[in-house]
């Protein structure tokens, strides 16, 4: 298996594992919907929330969903076709791109939020976003630089 492939397959295992796991947001954007409020403003606001709840899931479930069916360009995209042995440090790139795009798929949907409840930027999402597109795209130079730092000091010298 290439490093190509591998990507391929773990990227179409991400993309119906994300599906899975946001789908049942949808089910609590709807229960949302239909919860009785006593006031009209309570009403608004939990209008509001669910909205940006459901926009938030089919985002997420859309992405996911787009990750499944461009694996194969992503893949080809991010690592070139090799016939090589397949090693320890094309593994750790492969699974670094996949964990990257996890974290910024991740992010995405918690940032729909921000403008509509208080306009305050939500750190936390802002930074697992900015790493997952580090790791997405820097894959193979931090595994490079795992790689480095776990030969170094490893040479012996007789």
């Amino acid at each position: 298996m290439s490093q190509r492939q591998f990507a391929s397959v773990l990227f179409a295992v991400l993309g119906v594992f994300i599906a899975i796991n946001w789908v049942p947001q949808i089910v609590v954007a709807i229960g949302l919907f239909a919860q009785p409020t006593e006031t009209s403003a309570g009403h608004q606001a939990n209008s509001a929330y669910a909205i940006t709840l459901l926009i938030g899931t089919l985002i997420a479930v859309l992405l996911a969903i787009t990750l499944v069916v461009m694996r194969e360009r992503l893949a080809a995209r991010l690592f070139p076709a090799d016939t090589g042995p397949f090693a320890a440090r094309d593994a750790q790139a492969v699974a670094l791109s996949v964990l990257g795009c996890y974290f910024a798929i991740g992010a995405i949907p918690r940032l729909v939020g921000v403008g509509r409840f208080g306009g305050r930027i939500d750190w936390a999402a802002v930074t697992q976003l900015v790493l997952g597109v580090a790791l997405f795209f820097g894959a193979r130079g931090v595994a490079r630089l795992w790689a480095a730092a776990r030969s170094t000091g490893s040479s012996s010298s007789a």
